[in-house]
């Protein structure tokens, strides 16, 4: 069965096995593999197998998923691979590859033209991304009006200080 093997940065690791052809990777509890680490998105990607090979996309998270330090949107797991998620360190085993044995990392990153590099409709996120501020137009004065109320309450209580 393949699986991936993960090392987070504060020293814990697991093993994840890959039990069905599409599987959702992330921190949050709703997915099928779970990651336990703040660098990993709560909803980070998705593994998937083609027919022929695993393929992982990237959902457009927060910390990405790096190949050698190279941000990737997908890519192709070949057995030894390793790749990163934010800051945690994965190592892809392939069917039949023993966790011990010695690898050569084989992923790579996915094309274009494949089937992993579909487009991804980033409107089904949530919580994502940089925060949108919505600036109401009469914020200025409410301000300026508190700050005022503000410097009012200072000089009674400076009078209230100089008449006791």
């Amino acid at each position: 069965m393949a699986s991936i093997q993960f090392t987070t940065p504060s020293g814990s690791s697991g093993l994840l096995d890959l039990t069905a052809e599409r599987m959702s990777l992330g921190r949050a509890d709703d997915n099928q593999l779970i990651i336990s680490d703040d660098s990993v998105s709560s909803h980070h990607g998705e593994v998937s197998f083609d027919g022929s090979a695993w393929i992982l996309t990237d959902f457009g998270s927060t910390n990405g998923t790096k190949i050698n330090g190279e941000r990737v949107e997908a890519l192709q797991l070949g057995d030894g691979g390793s790749f990163t998620l934010g800051n945690v360190e994965c190592v892809f085993i392939g069917d039949g590859q023993a966790s011990g044995s010695p690898r050569v990392a084989t992923s790579h990153a996915v094309s274009s033209d494949s089937f992993a590099a579909r487009p991804y409709d980033r409107s089904f996120r949530t919580g994502f991304g940089p925060k949108k501020t919505v600036n109401s137009p009469g914020s200025g004065g409410l301000i300026a009006l508190g700050i005022l109320a503000l410097l009012a309450c200072g000089v009674a209580a400076y009078f209230a200080s100089q008449l006791g």
